[in-house]
């Protein structure tokens, strides 16, 4: 009996090592295989930001296009406008010159008629 408590004790240390190193093998392999999933899927999730971010910028890009041409026509549009009032300041100012003009020599017209029909009464008397 002396030498089975020993063999006994020799065997159930050497079961209870075996079952420990599966055990942690075992968890071990739990851990990668959850590292490589959560690597797996913090990877997607990171494509997946990724692509959102880039289709943000993409959309700003393209608003910014959108805003610029936008300000660019506006600024079009307020030229031909500008544009548009000064040519018609212009002919306002063209036209009142010509009726200036046609004034001037509408008077002078006059008074060279009134001239004229002066110079025709003094010869006749």
């Amino acid at each position: 009996m002396r030498v089975g408590v020993p063999i006994f004790l020799f065997l159930a240390a050497a079961g209870f090592h075996t079952a420990l190193t599966a055990s942690l093998e075992s968890a071990e392999k739990e851990d990668t295989f959850g590292e490589e999933v959560g690597l797996e899927q913090l990877s997607e999730l990171q494509k997946r930001d990724q692509e959102e971010f880039e289709a943000a910028q993409m959309s700003e890009a393209v608003q910014d296009e959108n805003t610029e041409e936008e300000n660019d026509t506006q600024e079009e549009d307020m030229t031909d406008r500008d544009g548009n009032v000064e040519a018609d300041q212009h002919e306002s100012e063209s036209d009142e010159d010509v009726d200036g003009m046609r004034q001037k020599r509408e008077h002078l017209e006059a008074n060279v008629e009134e001239a004229d029909e002066t110079t025709n009464l003094a010869e006749v008397e």
